[in-house]
Parts: C-alpha cells; structure tokens; sequence
C-alpha cells in the first residue's frame, strides 16, 4: 500500500513550496447533516478488525465526528477566495470543486490541525479515488476507479496549509482529489469516523461515474 501511496504522492512533489500567504479565511459552514456517510464495507471490516488486534473483551463504539478542509490560493484568482474553509458537522459531507476552484494555476488543499484532538489517535487516513488512470505529458494521473490507499503516514504533512499543492493544467487537481477521504479516530474504546467526499459536477464524465 506504500508503493501505492508513494505514486499518488510524486504527481505534486516536483519544484519548491512557499508559504502561503496569510488572508483572510472564508468560512464555509455547512449545517446539513449528510444523509449517508460513504464508508465502504471493505473500510469498516479493517477498521473493526484493526480494534480487535488490541482487545478482544472491548466492542468498540462508533461515533461520527465534524471534519474540516481548507484550500488556500497560490496562483492569484485560481480560487473563488484566496482562502476557503469548510466546516462539516458530525459524519462529514462533499465538495463541489465548481464552488472553490474557479480559475487557472496552483493552489493548496489541507486539514487544519486545530480539528483534531490530541488525545484521538489517528487509526486510518483513507483516500478512496473516484478518478481513472489518465495520461498527461507522459505522466499517470489518478490511482483508478474505487482504489484505496492508507494516507495515514503522511496525515501530519496533510495538515500543513503549504504542502499539497495542486494544479489545474488538464485538470490535473482534480485527477488527484476526486474520491473520499476517510478519517479513522480512537480514543479507548470509541472510533470516530467522519469522511469528505470532493468532486467536480463541471467534469463528471472525467470521473469514474461518468466512465463506461
């Protein structure tokens, strides 16, 4: 699964990273509930099984948390403000990239750190892609339709507001970003859970629900 990671990975490592600027953030509340929280089977049988291999006399209990994510702007005007945070409640919910990313160039995505609390340790960090394998300047875009990578050893890095950094040549960005993200946590016997899912309705049939 680290093979699989690093490949992910290498597509936005190339060049030097700057800081991002310090602006004003846009917060993006968003109070609806999802209706259905998209953490497949194959995810949770890892999970529960994972709790198991501690303890066999605990059952665990599950509980779904809030989660944010937040885009900052490198390229000036790339983003519909240079800064945007969005705050789900319990369980999570999606993102339309059509409401974030607006014009051309790079940008960031992250997790604030300030979410997480430091008595939850960090079970799982997956990344289900939603995007197909694509071919640009000779370089592979996109893990596949429904492949699954543990992001869990890079879950610090991920964190920091400079460090996933995005283009939208070709849509790249969205190669790399179409899918859920599913945040496994546990404290003793509890396992919070809580997923975002991103997407793009501008370019439907690029991703894996519009492919035949």
């Amino acid at each position: 699964m680290q093979k699989i990671w690093t490949y992910f990975f290498i597509i936005f490592l190339s060049g030097c990273f700057q800081k991002a600027a310090e602006v004003q953030i846009e917060n993006v509340e968003v109070n609806e509930i999802a209706k259905e929280a998209f953490i497949p089977k194959m995810v949770m049988a890892e999970v529960h099984e994972d709790f198991l291999k501690d303890t066999k006399t605990i059952a665990p209990v599950y509980m779904f948390m809030p989660v944010q994510i937040q885009f900052n702007e490198l390229s000036e005007n790339v983003l519909r403000k240079p800064a945007i945070k969005y705050s789900f409640p319990k369980g999570g919910g999606s993102i339309d990239l059509k409401d974030v990313v607006t014009g051309t160039g790079s940008f960031y995505m992250s997790f604030p750190p300030e979410q997480f609390d430091e008595n939850h340790e960090l079970m799982h960090l997956y990344y289900v892609s939603n995007s197909p394998v694509q071919q640009i300047d000779k370089e592979s875009f996109g893990l596949g339709c429904g492949k699954v990578v543990d992001l869990k050893k890079s879950f610090k890095k991920l964190k920091k507001p400079d460090f996933l950094k995005l283009n939208t040549n070709d849509i790249r960005h969205l190669r790399v970003l179409a899918g859920s993200y599913i945040f496994v946590l546990r404290q003793a016997a509890q396992v919070y859970l809580s997923q975002v899912t991103i997407t793009d309705s501008r370019y439907v049939k690029e991703l894996c629900i519009g492919v035949e």
